[in-house]
């Protein structure tokens, strides 16, 4: 007999400890736009940090321990997906339009184009199967958030120009979309070197209230 929990609830169906660390990324997604809200963009940059971190991670919990839980599996990926578009755009867009309000038209437009085009490209890889050279193409969206969250650090200390940072971002948020290799290194270096980058800017530029 099917378990109550499996019966009444619909996360019951999918449960498993890839999925668990996804609804955890999303409620960190959650609390960041919450953050960003409260006037608390600091603690905001570090929970899209800990959600790049949480992506890598509930990606190779499923390929290494769920990959044969096909359902689970077809379930994590389209949540994953709004787990990204939710940590990697939204949170992102609110935080560089937050620091450069004072351009609204300007920043308005490079923000929305940072969710319109994140979603575009999280939306064609999800009918994506398998991992072919395509996926090697455009920048993905957590290394277009760290990118674009790290500069908002740089310019709040005084290190980057408000100018240079929108024109980065709008740079970043088109090679979400562009049909151009970007081959990245393997998921290990990737996080090893994402956290030091990471810790030596807030070493750098302090940490932002």
């Amino acid at each position: 007999m099917m378990p109550k929990h499996r019966r009444w609830l619909m996360p019951g169906k999918y449960t498993d400890g890839a999925n668990l660390v996804t609804a955890v990324n999303v409620l960190a997604g959650i609390a960041a736009l919450m953050l960003v809200l409260a006037q608390r963009p600091g603690w905001a940059i570090v929970l899209v940090f800990i959600a790049i971190l949480l992506d890598h991670l509930d990606g190779w919990l499923a390929r290494r321990f769920y990959a044969h839980q096909q359902e689970k599996r077809a379930f994590g990926k389209q949540f994953d997906t709004l787990a990204d578009m939710l940590n990697f755009n939204v949170v992102t867009a609110l935080l560089l339009f937050r620091q450069f309000a004072y351009a609204p038209l300007l920043t308005g437009i490079i923000s929305a184009s940072i969710v319109l085009f994140g979603c575009i490209r999280l939306a064609h890889f999800t009918l994506q199967t398998g991992s072919g050279d395509e996926s090697a193409y455009g920048l993905q969206t957590p290394y277009a958030a760290f990118m674009i969250t790290n500069m908002l650090l740089l310019n709040t200390a005084g290190y980057l120009p408000g100018a240079l940072v929108l024109l980065m971002a709008a740079i970043i948020s088109i090679l979400q979309i562009a049909c151009v290799p970007i081959r990245m290194p393997n998921a290990t270096f990737c996080i090893t070197a994402l956290s030091v980058l990471f810790f030596l800017n807030l070493l750098i530029c302090g940490f932002p209230q």
